[in-house]
């Protein structure tokens, strides 16, 4: 079922580029798609391409179930090709997907994540029955299915934790599609030795220098404004905006002329995107 439209909220292509959306045919409102995900998946698959310059959609989380396999599958089939995800590591190194520290909100259990053996982390269940999937399973299910995949670190990897993440990365040759985020620039330093794209997410919106340093910069939308965004645009940086989650903010912030929104809500903003490129189609 489709979560509510919410009032607020949280790939590589040529920098400045904004992506060829393809719209979903036959759209008059947004009704029948957010009364019908699954419709909105044939309809998107039936689709044809169309120039137009709504940002770029990232699935925050998948969709539905935050950080399983099921939210991942569902963002995909509902025609997304960019998720976000939330990376920690378990007490004996290995890289799982958590967004908070510990798991008492999004499972059965409670404990820190870091507190937990790999086997006790997978043994655990969300309260409609998943597993946790670790990053290697999530990888392996978005490879070849995503343009970009973020990866975010919400703890500073340590020696054993970089291993055990550069490893993946290897041998998924992960690094092309699967860029690494997070609030923390001392953990976007400690993984410098894997070669995927860096990201930073802040709050505020960080100074035009600093987002230079970075192949993107990621601020929650409500700061940030058209002044700053031609800033970055004009100066080479990439900005992805989290995560706005109603058509209005979505418009303003395309007119803004960000690169990416991350949002909640995947089906809602192909529709919105869709309509948005039909009406600049028919000027």
């Amino acid at each position: 079922m489709l979560l509510p439209l919410l009032a607020g909220g949280g790939t590589p292509t040529a920098k400045g580029a904004l992506r060829t959306i393809r719209p979903v045919l036959a759209i008059s409102s947004l009704t029948p798609l957010l009364l019908s995900p699954s419709a909105a998946a044939r309809d998107l698959t039936r689709s044809t391409p169309s120039t137009c310059k709504a940002p770029d959609l990232i699935s925050h989380r998948g969709w539905g179930t935050e950080n399983t396999l099921t939210a991942f599958r569902r963002a995909l089939e509902a025609g997304s090709d960019r998720v976000e995800l939330d990376v920690r590591f378990t007490k004996d190194h290995r890289p799982v997907l958590m967004h908070d520290a510990t798991v008492d909100r999004t499972t059965t259990a409670g404990g820190r994540v870091s507190d937990m053996t790999l086997a006790r982390f997978r043994a655990l269940r969300t309260p409609d029955g998943q597993h946790p999937p670790t990053l290697d399973q999530a990888l392996r299910l978005l490879r070849g299915r995503t343009t970009e995949t973020l990866v975010e670190l919400k703890q500073v990897p340590d020696p054993a934790d970089l291993r055990s993440l550069r490893d993946l990365y290897q041998r998924l040759a992960a690094s092309p599609w699967a860029s690494l985020t997070s609030f923390l620039p001392s953990a976007l330093r400690a993984v410098s030795s894997i070669p995927a794209r860096k990201g930073l997410l802040s709050v505020s919106a960080p100074r035009v220098s600093t987002a230079k340093e970075f192949s993107f910069v990621a601020v929650r939308y409500d700061n940030l404004s058209r002044t700053r965004v031609r800033a970055y645009r004009a100066a080479g940086a990439t900005i992805y905006a989290w995560t706005p989650n109603s058509p209005h903010l979505w418009q303003r912030l395309g007119d803004y002329g960000v690169h990416r929104i991350v949002t909640d809500q995947t089906p809602a903003y192909l529709a919105w995107a869709a309509q948005s490129c039909g009406r600049e189609d028919r000027r």
